[in-house]
């Protein structure tokens, strides 16, 4: 799955799989328990992976886990429901309004503008270099922003668990597009640079013209 796709199922799908949850759960308390704090727990940590910029190696997988965030929010919409205090239901009813009705808008009428949204986070290009840097390369704006660059991304994968990676550094490029030729990218692990060239095109005369950056990610 992409995270467009991963996205939508998201905004379409958590809302009526926590009332399932919910109602197949209904006589095993400690199961429902016991799963809404597992679900509590992974938006914490992922929160905590966000704030720290870290994720795994899988795009698919990261996604997943930020989609979390709405899934463990439906969850506790729900369990207001379910509970005997009156004042606590109206508050959640009127959250669930609210939020699932953005949910499905943005799902729906607004799908356009939830896969500008994505596409700000998605990589257009990512490289796996020496030593377990991996590069990734971003657009910065889009056909109607006033506008344009591209964002690069350096990332170290942890050595004693090649499944994680950090970000070691991210530069931003403004009136730097490479398309429709791509950014080269080369590394030195004995310097630890990465070197990045490109032949762009001027955003003010269309002329083209040689571009270059090193990047230092020890």
């Amino acid at each position: 799955m992409n995270p467009f796709s991963i996205t939508l199922t998201a905004l379409w799908a958590y809302p009526i799989l926590s009332l399932i949850f919910f109602a197949l759960t209904k006589r095993k308390p400690k199961t429902r328990k016991w799963l809404i704090s597992i679900s509590i727990a992974l938006t914490v940590l992922t929160t905590l992976a966000l704030l720290f910029k870290v994720s795994t190696i899988s795009v698919p997988l990261n996604w997943l886990l930020v989609s979390g965030f709405y899934l463990s929010l439906s969850l506790i919409l729900w369990w207001s429901q379910f509970q005997p205090n009156k004042f606590l239901k109206i508050i959640g009813t009127f959250l669930m309004i609210s939020t699932f009705g953005i949910g499905y808008l943005s799902g729906t009428l607004g799908i356009l503008g939830v896969g500008f949204i994505v596409a700000d986070f998605e990589s257009d290009a990512e490289k796996k270099l020496s030593n377990g840097i991996i590069y990734r390369e971003h657009s910065i704006g889009n056909a109607i922003s006033d506008y344009r660059g591209t964002r690069v991304e350096i990332y170290k994968t942890v050595e004693w668990l090649p499944v994680f990676e950090y970000q070691i550094i991210q530069k931003e490029y403004y009136d730097v597009i490479a398309y429709p030729n791509e950014i080269k990218v080369s590394y030195e692990p004995n310097k630890h640079i990465v070197h990045l060239s490109a032949t762009i095109i001027s955003l003010n005369d269309g002329r083209k013209e040689k571009w270059n950056d090193s990047i230092v990610v020890k």
